[in-house]
């Protein structure tokens, strides 16, 4: 499933602007678990969705510039 979610992570930028400055759990197309460490997102989304096995990424506060 994590290709799947990576797929959807990368499309959906719209969704992910809440979460500017955070790390996220993803699983089966959706936010899990979010938090200020990867730590923290990781065991929100245990506790939500105790047999996932989630893909942990941070969201940049400002997007990146490439030169």
């Amino acid at each position: 499933m994590i290709d799947e979610d990576f797929f959807w992570f990368v499309s959906s930028s719209e969704e992910l602007k809440r979460y500017k400055g955070m790390h996220i759990a993803v699983w089966n197309k959706q936010i899990i678990g979010y938090g200020r460490t990867a730590t923290e997102a990781y065991n929100m989304a245990k506790k939500n969705v105790p047999e996932s096995q989630p893909a942990l990424a941070y969201i940049p506060r400002d997007e990146a510039m490439i030169l």
